[in-house]
């Protein structure tokens, strides 16, 4: 059973180089598209993602997805494709900044 899902996905983590991006949470908005040659449980993903991000703290965007990327494909052998796109939308007031990843295996 092949699988394409795709996740719009909003929680508070600590992500970010700033001293008050170290100290409180911001809002993350993450969009992620998936493709597999089995099934994927986007209801597992999205708690998964979140775990990882409250976990982790990371330092960059960047790095959030490289480590989200790999750990995907780690727990979902099959997967064929992902693309991530992850947002901070409060960190600058008239824009939306973000980063995205696409993998290709």
């Amino acid at each position: 059973m092949q699988s394409h899902i795709k996740i719009n996905l909003e929680f508070k983590c600590i992500i970010g180089l700033l001293d008050f991006e170290r100290i409180q949470e911001q809002k993350v908005f993450l969009k992620l598209e998936a493709k597999s040659k089995k099934f994927l449980d986007y209801a597992k993903l999205c708690i998964r993602i979140e775990k990882i991000y409250k976990k982790k703290k990371f330092k960059t965007i960047e790095k959030s997805l490289k480590y989200l990327c790999k750990d995907i494909k780690k727990h979902h052998k099959k997967i064929k494709f992902i693309n991530i796109t992850c947002y901070k939308p409060d960190i600058i007031k008239n824009a939306l900044v973000g980063a995205t990843i696409t993998k290709k295996y």
